[in-house]
């Protein structure tokens, strides 16, 4: 207990020593009675000059004219009160003061601005620049993809800047991105309907590890908050088995707020193909598949999740045309944590030939078609692509 006083003590008297060495540096400084009315500002330094025995020494850019009152004022105070109206600053330097203009582009910008190395931890130059208000921007300088800034300003704007770069350096935060995509059949899934989303579970049951529950009592309504992505996974599986859906891909990524996380399932296949006017050949890179990029981005306890799926598949492969058809959609949602997003809409239309023949017999010529059977198939699969962000 007696070293936690200590530890007060020492602390009031370190405020109380710094305090009044700060009234001590001030009282030391002379005083300002000055009364002025459109007089030109050079003139008003002048004439705090003479009074206070002080030298001050504009430079080239300082001018305009100033309407002031001072009474008692402490030096450093008056030269502020002043000057800012027209957006100079001033400097202590030896035993005098130097005024003017606070701009990179004047040749006495030197003798105003200290200068500053900052490492960043976290964030790149460009974004720290990007953030800075406008008249504070042209005084920091550095390689938009580096990590180091070089700040030369004033002491006044320097600390500013210093204070808003530790605001905004900091590590991003995550967000896990979870991605099922699935073709399901059309007629599957007009069957079913929203029985494909629905969760049911009983007293006694256990909850898939995929998913949580929260039950609560609010405002005397029992409540259910769910995410029930684990359900739907498994009743895919189940389509899945009957063959009447097939799940191509159940990643999770991880991404920084504001990037943007890009997914493609699918054949990239290189081609040989020719042209018939000069008979020459050429190689192409065709990729058939679904390309997906979501783009999350934290603004509170909130999700603004931005998805854009692009589908291509072939219309025929049997034809000696090779046609791809694509389709694609963008959309932006607003989700809380751990809720799912669900596209759909994008229909894959399937053709071939089917054909059902018995073994031996269905190969021999002439009473072949007694034993076998040719049809042409065609289906029609929905894309069905689920999204769920949880902020890490």
């Amino acid at each position: 207990m007696s070293k936690r006083i200590g530890a007060v003590v020492i602390i009031v008297l370190a405020l109380a020593l710094g305090g009044a060495a700060l009234a001590q540096e001030v009282q030391e400084q002379p005083l300002v009675n000055l009364f002025l009315f459109e007089s030109s500002i050079r003139d008003a330094l002048s004439e705090i000059s003479l009074q206070t025995g002080v030298n001050i020494i504009p430079d080239s850019t300082v001018s305009g004219r100033v309407t002031v009152d001072l009474q008692d004022v402490p030096l450093e105070q008056a030269l502020r009160i002043i000057l800012i109206g027209g957006g100079y600053s001033f400097r202590k330097i030896d035993d005098f003061y130097f005024v003017g203009l606070p701009d990179p582009r004047s040749i006495t910008f030197r003798e105003l601005a200290d200068t500053q190395i900052v490492v960043l931890q976290h964030v790149t130059a460009g974004e720290i620049m990007s953030a800075l208000p406008s008249f504070l921007a042209s005084y920091v300088k550095g390689e938009r993809e580096g990590s180091v800034l070089t700040i030369t300003a004033p002491p006044g704007e320097l600390e500013r800047i210093l204070e808003l770069v530790e605001t905004l350096d900091v590590a991003q935060r995550q967000v896990e991105i979870q991605v099922i995509v699935t073709e399901i059949s059309t007629k599957a899934l007009k069957e079913l309907g929203l029985n494909l989303f629905e969760a049911v579970f009983g007293a006694g049951e256990t909850f898939n590890e995929n998913w949580t529950a929260k039950l609560g009592l609010q405002n005397n309504i029992f409540s259910l908050e769910t995410n029930i992505l684990g359900n739907i996974l498994l009743n895919l599986k189940a389509l899945e088995e009957a063959q009447a859906a097939s799940i191509h891909a159940d990643p999770r990524v991880l991404v920084s707020d504001g990037q943007s996380a890009e997914l493609f399932v699918g054949d990239r296949q290189i081609l040989l193909l020719a042209d018939s006017n000069d008979k020459a050949t050429r190689l192409e890179r065709v990729e058939v598949g679904m390309h997906l990029k979501v783009t999350p981005r934290i603004i509170g306890d909130e999700i603004v999740l931005a998805i854009a799926p692009e589908m291509s598949h072939f219309v025929s492969e049997s034809k000696s045309s090779l046609v791809v058809k694509q389709s694609s959609v963008s959309t932006t949602v607003r989700l809380k944590d751990g809720q799912t997003a669900v596209l759909a809409g994008m229909t894959l239309q399937e053709e071939g030939d089917q054909t059902r023949k018995v073994p031996i017999l269905g190969d021999i010529p002439i009473i072949r078609w007694l034993f076998r059977s040719d049809a042409e198939r065609a289906a029609e699969k929905e894309l069905l692509i689920f999204v769920t962000p949880v902020i890490q």
